[in-house]
């Protein structure tokens, strides 16, 4: 084994070449090390000029923005977002379950699956308990919706005497959300 020595009477002296064969490391180290200083030196920088993040329990929620955004919207736009975020996950299933029938799926067919043929049934059963899992998490977990009020505007957007005032509504906040044009 060869080691390279630079003579080196003072600090000034170094070189370059000099600290690169002292502190040989492999390139991904280097960048690795390189990426830490930068952080390192970012943060004690955020330090300083009084950046930083107050993790106090009563303030710590405002880290999880989105989960702050919805607690500010209202139970409406809630709506809104879930039954956009539903539909969208929906379509391709339908169009999956579409595909297994040969286009015979019944209407609502999650609550008709023993209307479906029999070479498929399971295939489709597991695709709406999916779904259904699913809609669950959209709805209750991340949408934070009761049943009682999810349910209460679904109603609503089936009833016929409420149906066309409900869609314009919802259509009206489909594009102040910018989820539709």
């Amino acid at each position: 084994m060869i080691i390279n020595t630079y003579p080196c009477a003072s600090f000034r002296n170094v070189t370059l070449p000099m600290i690169n064969c002292v502190f040989h490391l492999p390139a991904r180290l280097n960048k690795m090390l390189a990426r830490s200083l930068v952080l390192g030196t970012l943060s004690t920088l955020g330090l300083l000029s009084g950046f930083t993040p107050n993790l106090s329990r009563q303030t710590s929620h405002l880290f999880d923005s989105a989960a702050y955004a919805q607690s500010q919207e209202s139970v409406f736009t809630r709506y809104v977002r879930a039954a956009y975020e539903l539909e969208i996950t929906r379509r391709p299933l339908d169009e999956e379950v579409k595909r297994l029938t040969g286009g015979n799926a019944p209407s609502n067919v999650c609550s008709n699956v023993d209307q479906v043929q029999a070479n498929v049934r399971d295939q489709v059963r597991g695709i709406c308990a999916g779904f259904a899992t699913q809609r669950k998490a959209i709805v209750y977990d991340k949408y934070k919706l009761s049943q009682d009020e999810f349910n209460g505007f679904q109603r609503q957007m089936i009833d016929p005497s409420t149906r066309s005032e409900m869609e314009a509504k919802v259509n009206a906040e489909l594009k102040r959300l910018a989820l539709i044009k």
